[in-house]
């Protein structure tokens, strides 16, 4: 109010100043470059992270743990995946293994005086403990679609055939359970699902082999009887070393920006005996536990990484306050450019392309320093924004990278600054 007031002030006394001296001025011209800074923290890396959590929580087979290590510098998460856990531990009488397993065959053992359950004729290779591949509907997935629709062209990063190991992704299995697991093998087969408009696609993932492993001789995989420790990171609510659990069997599992599918078979195979005895008090547990780092790979042309619609600017309402096409708005009287800097500690853009994408009007600069985004909304810009046909004007923000590029979302992304710069040209005719 008061600043106000002294403008207006100041304008007398320079009229009357000028027309005591010179003669009366026939208009006023104001140009200059005002900056606004806002010092907002803001942490881009927990957003994508969030947004990968929001997925997560939604199956309650799936948990997902954060890494604390003050020496990890990616964001970097435990995804806990209890594929199975089943109590046998009520199968006491005949008639019981009957109802679960009908396919089985019992017959008694003349020594021993009990009934033995054997694989039958019309059923040579295996008694099926548990099939997720019958029903698509049961099979677990983990969803990565989310995160990776804004990441395009990525996968997350496997360091395979590089010397830099940082950030790798990895996983391990683990089999556990009472002595029926001695007896028991299992096969897990891995599915890239892809969604749309008409359904969902599963497609084995090259490379993605049956993997066929049992608490024996663990077919080469080196698979041990064991469990994880998800009860004490649970109760911890955080994973507190540096590096990936030792414990588990190493299986390779293609992270993609696709959702997961994991099909698996608990099964007996064919020449074992089963004794009632091996029912008695027994269970199985097979569980997955992925180290994964936000750590991507460009492995596609044209690799892009987007925020999220509305994460810097609003989504839906025009950024100049435009309510119709045909709106005046005067900043397109005032403003000939606009410039805006995000500043941020250090991000991983460096080299890439910012992309400020609207309906009409892309805008694009090359990204040269670590620490800055940084983009001018030129005079022709303007133009083309002010036209009618491209309103609202609501941007994306984009970064473009290049293939074999690589994306670490370290602990530290955060923008600190906000730093708006309009080019100003008003003039007044009096």
């Amino acid at each position: 109010m008061k600043k106000g007031a002294v403008f207006l002030i100041l304008s007398f006394v320079l009229l009357g100043f000028f027309a005591c001296q010179f003669a009366i001025p026939t208009a006023i011209e104001i140009i200059g470059s005002p900056s606004v800074k806002f010092a907002e923290t803001i942490n881009v890396g927990k957003m994508f992270e969030d947004l990968l959590k929001s997925a997560i929580d939604k199956d309650e087979k799936l948990k997902m743990i954060p890494c604390t290590n003050e020496k990890i510098d990616i964001i970097t998460n435990l995804i806990y995946v209890k594929l199975l856990e089943d109590n046998y531990d009520d199968l006491e009488k005949r008639e019981d293994i009957k109802k679960i397993f009908p396919d089985t065959t019992l017959i008694p053992d003349q020594h021993i005086g009990i009934d033995i359950p054997t694989i039958p004729l019309e059923n040579p290779e295996t008694l099926i403990l548990v099939d997720s591949e019958k029903d698509i509907g049961n099979r677990l997935i983990i969803p990565l679609s989310e995160l990776g629709s804004l990441l395009p062209g990525f996968k997350f990063y496997s360091g395979k055939g590089k010397s830099d190991q940082e950030g790798v992704y990895k996983v391990k299995l683990y089999f556990s359970g009472s002595e029926i697991i001695e007896k028991t093998k299992m096969s897990i087969k891995i599915f890239e699902v892809q969604k749309e408009d008409d359904g969902e696609t599963y497609t084995i993932l090259p490379g993605s082999k049956p993997t066929i492993c049992d608490g024996d001789d663990h077919n080469g995989i080196g698979l041990t009887v064991e469990e994880s420790d998800i009860e004490i990171w649970e109760k911890d609510e955080e994973y507190k070393e540096e590096s990936f659990i030792a414990g588990g069997a190493s299986i390779d599992i293609p992270l993609t920006n696709h959702d997961i599918a994991i099909s698996f078979e608990v099964f007996i195979p064919k020449g074992e005996t089963l004794l009632l005895s091996d029912f008695a008090a027994s269970h199985i547990k097979v569980e997955l536990v992925i180290w994964l780092p936000l750590k991507f790979e460009a492995v596609e042309e044209n690799p892009k990484l987007y925020f999220p619609a509305g994460y810097f600017f609003s989504s839906e309402d025009d950024l100049f306050g435009r309510g119709e096409p045909d709106s005046e708005s005067l900043i397109f009287d005032i403003v000939e450019s606009l410039s805006v800097d995000i500043n941020f500690k250090k991000h991983p853009f460096y080299g890439g392309d910012l992309i400020i994408k609207s309906p009409g009007v892309e805008i694009t600069h090359r990204i040269e320093k670590d620490d800055l985004l940084s983009f001018v909304v030129a005079e022709d810009d303007m133009n083309e924004i002010n036209k009618p046909e491209n309103w609202p004007f609501t941007p994306d923000i984009i970064i473009g990278f290049s293939e074999g590029d690589t994306l670490s979302f370290m602990t530290d992304f955060k923008a600190i600054e906000f730093v708006f710069k309009p080019k100003v040209r008003y003039r007044i005719d009096l």
